[in-house]
């Protein structure tokens, strides 16, 4: 998981997530806790931490990327955190072979196609 989100991010234990929320006056550990919550951020659990791939967020201030949030909501309703972080970083049929996270920017409204495609298999 940790190789599949090198290029775009890499991948954060939540507390070291929520310590950089502090640090640059973004929030602490209980906004990250609403994010997640929310569904506006997803995570997983991954040898007893709680890691979240940090291409969710805008990089320069931690906001969080609307496009994440838009494919992460048509997701969500099959598939737990583990599952739609594996979505993400793995090649996707629907798109050509092309991996979601690679395509977030440059083409959105075929990543949220394949969400919906892949959703609608997953829950019939």
């Amino acid at each position: 998981m940790r190789a599949g989100y090198r290029a775009t991010g890499g991948v954060a234990r939540g507390d070291d997530l929520a310590r950089l929320l502090e640090d640059m006056q973004r929030g602490d550990v209980s906004t990250l806790a609403r994010l997640i919550a929310s569904g506006e951020v997803f995570g997983f659990d991954w040898h007893g931490s709680f890691w979240v791939p940090m291409f969710q967020f805008e990089l320069r201030d931690l906001s969080v990327k609307p496009s994440v949030r838009q494919v992460q909501r048509e997701l969500a309703e099959a598939f737990d955190g583990w599952t739609i972080a594996v979505w993400f970083a793995q090649r996707n049929a629907w798109l050509g072979e092309e991996r979601p996270v690679d395509l977030l920017d440059s083409q959105l409204s075929a990543v949220l196609h394949a969400a919906r495609a892949d959703r609608f298999m997953a829950t019939g």
